[in-house]
């Protein structure tokens, strides 16, 4: 598997010679984000997040170790012209319209005019912001500069897409059309490495995710490989409720579905698993089982809390 972005030892100290802060905001880390994946990268405020995102977008160099993007330094210009990027707390000029910033962002990323105004309208869409494309920047709220930065971030079909805090100032309906922008990028064979704070859309949208404090890394991999499996869900099938009382007593939980069948929460214990497995014997087919996980948030946490004492 391609890796599309790679660190070894990354370390970051702020500061010059006696001024130099004793702590770094980046220590050792070392990461791969593989190509196609939803990377998510988590931490609490001053966990390195927005210094390891710089340090890939080559705004500033590392003090010890080294970051390739596409195999590669992210100063080399080639791998500039791949790259997609909304950075933390986005400012526009106010003087412009949306379609006249997106306008000086396509002549800087050299698509060719005749192109131009079909693919700013074409972002503009995807953000659902045509119907702002000749209003003035400085009238627009925190949410629809969001909008706009994330239009300029994928005007130039991005093979990897960096987002600092891409969530920020959204409503409801704005974080899951970013959802949805960022599955369809998904789709189409685009990285995507983005950090927050609402660990419940990265939960829903990221197949990867990494956990920094104090700049450390705390672990990084596939979701579905970290989150522990913390219990047992049966589905029984409609017309089998001689199953469902007999597993009933047993069950953490119940909930009578609207087709007729039921759903069964069970604590991860070894009692429900042999019940279940000896009304799979009298019944093959009748339930179907899923493990539980615990949450992203109660995984953050654990994590976050457990490494209270890191120096």
């Amino acid at each position: 598997m391609t890796n599309i972005i790679e660190t070894e030892e990354l370390t970051k100290y702020y500061g010059f010679l006696f001024w130099k802060r004793n702590e770094p905001a980046l220590s050792r880390l070392t990461i791969k984000i593989p190509e196609g994946s939803v990377f998510g990268f988590l931490g609490p405020n001053g966990a390195g997040k927005t210094t390891t995102i710089k340090l890939v977008m080559d705004l500033i160099r590392p003090t010890e170790g080294s970051v390739k993007v596409f195999g590669r330094s992210p100063d080399d210009m080639e791998v500039k012209k791949m790259l997609g990027f909304l950075p933390d707390c986005p400012a526009f000029s106010s003087y412009l319209s949306a379609y006249d910033f997106l306008n000086i962002c396509a002549k800087l990323l050299k698509i060719p005019p005749s192109e131009r105004r079909k693919k700013i309208y074409e972002v503009l869409c995807i953000v659902k912001m045509e119907k702002h494309a000749k209003s003035k920047v400085g009238g627009f709220s925190r949410g629809m500069i969001q909008r706009i930065g994330i239009a300029q971030a994928i005007l130039n079909n991005p093979k990897l897409l960096v987002l600092d805090e891409p969530l920020v100032g959204l409503d409801p309906h704005g974080r899951q059309d970013l959802k949805d922008i960022i599955t369809s990028q998904k789709d189409k064979g685009t990285t995507v490495f983005f950090s927050s704070h609402i660990l419940s859309d990265v939960e829903k949208i990221c197949d990867r995710i990494g956990i920094l404090n104090k700049g450390i890394l705390l672990c990084s991999g596939r979701i579905d490989e970290l989150l522990s499996v913390t219990g047992i869900r049966a589905h029984i099938n409609p017309g089998r409720d001689e199953i469902a009382k007999e597993l009933m007593e047993h069950a953490s939980g119940t909930i009578k579905l609207p087709n007729g069948g039921w759903e069964l929460v069970f604590q991860n214990n070894n009692q429900a698993e042999s019940l279940i497995n000896s009304a799979l014997e009298k019944s093959p087919g009748a339930i179907a089982i899923t493990p539980t996980r615990e949450s992203l948030e109660e995984f953050f946490f654990r994590k976050v809390e457990n490494s209270s004492g890191i120096q």
